[in-house]
């Protein structure tokens, strides 16, 4: 039998993802109008790509009480997939990464995170595959799209009755909501340095990119470790000296990270915290 493999310049929604996670990353940063252009003429209307990409939702985004229902709406999209153009198909995908990789760093953009790879890969190859060439595994394929759609729908329920709810109240309840919720943002961080604030902005900004935030990360590590490193020197006693080189030591290999996270993020503001620290008791 064949092995079903799944490939990500290949995959419409995952290609489509990449481009909106590098849109979202470019919005206050650079110019975006190169990759909106990309999105427009590769995704506009009636292009073989947005179709294509209407089916990739629909099994991302629908959501279904049982499992016959979800399984029954798997073969209506297969159905569908099957009747677009293969050739305009191919020709479209193929473009479009060639005019990612002419503008972008191809590379560097396919590892932006995207939170449903796994939904999408195994949608690809219900797509992609017949029964005949891997039964097995298209069935395992089948049951991540049912698990994934049949569960989201307790999520949903719940997200829409407490949206349902911030809906029914007048605008100035709504407006009160809002603020205490931006009083209570401020108060929380309201303690951070002008660096742990700027940490804390492009996590926010690039989180779903890390490559650009692995690249921001090596451009402050080697500043943290000096501003330590001068911090040591006027440490009088030697078990803190000890202590606080070891902590320099330990700080991340940015090069071995995966992906970054929030126990990066919060790790590298507690360095801060430890400079803030160490200042103050070596005035």
């Amino acid at each position: 039998m064949k092995n079903l493999k799944h490939s990500k310049y290949k995959n419409t929604a995952i290609l489509f993802e990449m481009l909106v996670r590098k849109l979202t990353s470019e919005t206050l940063t650079s110019d975006k109008t190169v990759t909106v252009e990309i999105i427009k003429k590769y995704f506009g209307k009636n292009t073989v790509l947005s179709k294509e990409l209407q089916l990739y939702n629909s099994l991302i985004k629908e959501s279904f009480k049982t499992e016959a229902q979800t399984l029954e709406f798997i073969r209506s999209c297969k159905a569908a997939h099957n009747k677009l153009n293969k050739s305009s198909l191919r020709r479209q995908r193929y473009n479009l990464v060639k005019e990612i990789s002419e503008n972008f760093d191809f590379q560097k953009i396919s590892k932006i995170r995207i939170n449903n790879y796994k939904e999408l890969a195994s949608v690809y190859k219900i797509f992609e595959y017949t029964e005949s060439d891997n039964p097995k595994q298209l069935l395992e394929c089948k049951n991540v799209i049912v698990e994934y759609m049949v569960t989201d729908t307790k999520t949903s329920n719940q997200k829409n009755i407490v949206l349902e709810k911030y809906k029914s109240h007048d605008k100035d309840v709504r407006l009160l909501a809002y603020k205490l919720l931006v009083d209570k943002f401020n108060k929380k961080y309201s303690s951070l340095d002008e660096n742990q604030k700027q940490v804390l902005n492009k996590y926010i900004v690039h989180v779903n990119d890390t490559e650009s935030l692995k690249i921001y990360l090596e451009s402050i590590l080697p500043n943290i470790k000096k501003e330590l490193k001068e911090q040591v020197l006027k440490i009088n006693d030697p078990v803190t000296k000890i202590k606080v080189d070891k902590l320099s030591e330990m700080l991340c290999n940015v090069k071995t990270i995966k992906t970054v996270n929030e126990s990066h993020i919060l790790s590298i503001l507690r360095y801060f915290d430890l400079i803030k620290e160490l200042k103050q008791v070596n005035r």
